[in-house]
């Protein structure tokens, strides 16, 4: 029988991103800094989704499985709530 509050796999402590593993990954193309939001709304959009329902381990929005610490440094990435695009929101704070 499965569990009913299980979290998922990724939303464990030994999942969580380091700070070793995200400046590789900000040092990577793919998050040249072009492509990247300031500090000041990558911070907005960290505390927009540290008060979502959907934000589990302090890691993973269970909308759409993405590592927020990583992927809210993105300009293309917009938040997956339905009908309430929580970075949106945090960008005109």
């Amino acid at each position: 029988m499965r569990e009913k509050n299980r979290m998922c796999r990724s939303c464990g402590d030994e999942f969580a991103v380091n700070d070793r593993q995200m400046e590789r990954l900000l040092a990577s193309p793919a998050f040249a800094p072009e492509l990247r939001v300031n500090q000041a709304e990558y911070e907005a959009r960290l505390q927009a989704c540290g008060g979502c329902p959907k934000f589990q381990g302090g890691t993973t929005c269970m909308l759409c499985g993405c590592l927020v610490p990583v992927i809210a440094y993105l300009k293309s990435k917009s938040c997956p709530f339905p009908g309430l695009d929580r970075w949106a929101a945090s960008a005109g704070s």
